[in-house]
């Protein structure tokens, strides 16, 4: 079941998102609402926030006056993804994702004239340690 909060945040100005991101829940909400190829709204992947299709991307434009939406926290094989008739751009920063994806990573630049420049990388050696490692407290060993 979608949380009426998310489908609301769809629905409202960036200015009334801004008055209701006071809370963690309104925050995560935002945050793990992805785009999906159908049209409207259905339940996300992840287990919270929702997924929304092209129209529901239109539609929050046109009521905000923006060209689109720039918008990461989801791995994009090529680093980023075009969606939604060019209204939908997810970009991911982080290559190869937890040392298993083998995905690139990229970054947007954007003209004062709005033209967009991506920039895509792969992920840098680094030394041998198991996936998330550092997370674990595995880097002590290499601490002096």
């Amino acid at each position: 079941m979608c949380e009426s909060s998310s489908r609301r945040n769809l629905d409202a100005s960036l200015n009334e998102i801004f008055k209701k991101t006071k809370t963690k829940k309104n925050t995560g909400e935002l945050l793990w609402t992805d785009p999906q190829e159908l049209p409207g709204r259905g339940p996300s992947k992840r287990g919270v926030g929702i997924a929304f299709g092209p129209d529901v991307t239109k539609s929050w434009c046109t009521l905000n006056g923006v060209t689109g939406v720039i918008r990461s926290h989801e791995v994009r094989q090529n680093g980023y993804e075009i969606e939604h008739d060019g209204l939908c751009t997810t970009v991911f920063s982080a290559p190869n994702y937890v040392d298993q994806s083998g995905n690139k990573g990229a970054f947007i630049r954007i003209d004062a004239t709005g033209n967009r420049k991506y920039t895509q990388f792969e992920a840098s050696p680094h030394p041998p340690l198991k996936p998330m490692a550092y997370v674990q407290g595995g880097l002590g060993s290499l601490m002096m």
